[in-house]
């Protein structure tokens, strides 16, 4: 039977020899000049240094026939195992970082994946925080500008269902395409087929393509356009409604979070909001109830049905004790 090599045992073994060679003509080189021009051996080790390096310092002192003679043989033997030693050992060093990189991902779960590193891309990875997201872009000067701003990175296609692969689709909670209308579809469609679990928000280019992301099933689509109209509106009408929104949306830290809760099971079908009593067991505050189209103040007599949609107010930890008994 043909046994295949060992791509990691080959790649371990050539770094050895490549590290051998180069410490051999460095010793060489130091213990050469230091027979041949009687230097100190520091001397001897800083001139072979900067003779292989190509770095073009003077010489440490006067130098006479055969040590010019060794200087040559340095220059083009020595440069060309320093060269060829960069060029092997570079690539070994990136590859063991992408691995890793890699395994980081792996560890990952409910994360937040971001198709897109453009400047929508960066803001919205700015808000949700560099340990629950994942950036994709095919762009690999954007990848490398992701993973100098600490985010972790993969390059590739997010269309390509082997990208999303690598990102953890499988172990996501939500991905947002902020590429073309076209790329956020497909991408989106993919993470779908991939982990049906998983939230698609796409961020709309052109507001023409909105029906067609309805189409494939994105969860959520913003419209920049329609969202600052909106704004602009609720603004001149509202200014209350929004200042209360931004409020809690701008605070970091131990803020207010605002949640919709739909009730199809659970223990909170059939009481009212007094028996239930969520404030005083879960630290929550319902505000608002939407029923058959109707938005419902809270009373506390009122039951709660089926269906009905919950807007709870609650710190982050509390809301994650509610949705455990829903």
């Amino acid at each position: 039977m043909l046994q295949l090599p060992n791509v990691q045992e080959e790649i371990r073994k050539s770094v050895i020899r490549i590290v051998a060679l180069l410490v051999g003509v460095i010793i060489f080189g130091t213990l050469a000049y230091h027979f041949i021009e009687g230097w100190p051996l520091f001397d001897c080790l800083y001139m072979t240094v900067i003779t292989i390096t190509t770095t073009g310092y003077r010489e440490v002192g006067k130098m006479g026939v055969y040590g010019k003679i060794l200087s040559m043989f340095l220059m083009f033997f020595g440069v060309g195992i320093f060269m060829y030693s960069i060029n092997v050992l570079v690539p070994v060093l990136v590859e063991r970082r992408i691995k890793r990189w890699d395994r980081m991902i792996e560890k990952m779960r409910d994360h937040y994946i971001v198709c897109g590193f453009g400047l929508m891309g960066r803001e919205i990875a700015k808000e949700l925080g560099k340990d629950k997201v994942v950036i994709i872009d095919s762009d690999i000067n954007k990848v490398e500008a992701a993973r100098m701003r600490g985010y972790l990175a993969v390059h590739g296609d997010a269309t390509d269902e082997a990208i999303l692969e690598k990102a953890g689709v499988r172990r996501a909670r939500v991905i947002v395409g902020c590429m073309t209308d076209v790329c956020n579809a497909f991408a989106l469609l993919a993470a779908k087929d991939l982990n049906p679990k998983i939230y698609t928000i796409a961020v709309l280019r052109n507001p023409d393509a909105e029906r067609k992301l309805r189409r494939v099933g994105v969860d959520l689509i913003l419209s920049p356009y329609k969202d600052v109209a909106k704004k602009v509106f609720a603004i001149l009408m509202r200014p209350a409604t929004v200042e209360f929104i931004e409020t809690i949306m701008g605070r970091k830290g131990d803020s207010f979070l605002l949640e919709k809760i739909v009730l199809e099971k659970g223990e909170l079908i059939g009481k009212t909001l007094r028996e239930l009593d969520l404030r005083r067991r879960f630290g929550c505050m319902v505000v608002a109830i939407a029923r058959d189209g109707n938005l419902l103040l809270p009373d506390p007599n009122l039951r709660l049905e089926k269906g009905d949609v919950l807007f709870v107010i609650g710190r982050e930890e509390d809301l994650r004790k509610l949705d455990e008994v829903i």
